[in-house]
């Protein structure tokens, strides 16, 4: 299922959650959507910004180190319920939902965490990691949005379409968001059976993104 929704007339819903095939996470704010997966409402560093703050696939959920005491908790509760990993990740760079993408496969992470990270976020998630970047792009968490179906990906990465399918395990396509937005992660919530685009998205846009994800 792909559908438009905004959040308080703001089309770029991918900041506001994370969704995947085990759990969600969602800002309070956003919109009642069906979904087959239990739901979080939550904040992270008292904000609503979940997208770019935490990073996760069925396995295991990832937070940045900015995130306070008692939603730490919260978090860790509703995993621990769930039976999903949960850690906390302290680097200089906060947002991690900018700066890794994963699927229940592998994790693609950015050049700009530290190395020393990556055993915390190997055990999390439970997939094999690499370290790169998409068509040059450091933020790949920004460019790149994978589901264990398919991946969109911003439209430098042309050339990077069959790199990207060999990490993954999954088709894709490159394409854009809310009209030509590159960056398709903050317009996105998906996962392998539904997918939330922002209302500004084109006809066009969302037959793309369809195709790209794997859902109708």
């Amino acid at each position: 299922m792909i559908r438009q929704i905004s959040i308080k007339k703001d089309a770029f819903i991918g900041l506001f959650g994370l969704l995947t095939d085990k759990y969600c996470l969602l800002s309070y704010d956003f919109p009642n959507v069906e979904l087959d997966v239990p739901v979080l409402r939550t904040k992270i560093y008292s904000t609503d910004l979940l997208g770019i703050f935490c990073v996760g696939n069925s396995n295991g959920l990832l937070v940045s180190g900015v995130v306070e005491s008692d939603e730490e908790k919260k978090i860790n509760d509703f995993c621990k319920k769930n039976d999903i990993r949960f850690g906390k990740i302290l680097t200089d760079f906060n947002a991690l939902g900018n700066l890794i993408t994963c699927n229940d496969k592998h994790a693609l992470i950015s050049e700009a965490i530290p190395k020393k990270n990556l055993t915390d976020i190997k055990e999390i998630l439970g997939v094999e990691c690499s370290f790169g970047s998409v068509a040059e792009h450091t933020e790949i968490g920004s460019c790149l949005i994978v589901t264990n179906k398919g991946f969109l990906v911003h439209p430098d990465a042309e050339n990077n379409l069959e790199g990207i399918k060999e990490i993954f395990g999954v088709n894709g396509r490159v394409g854009s968001v809310n009209l030509g937005f590159p960056y398709v992660k903050a317009g996105i919530l998906a996962n392998s059976r539904n997918a939330y685009v922002g209302d500004e998205t084109t006809g066009i846009e969302m037959n793309v993104i369809s195709d790209a994800l794997k859902v109708d």
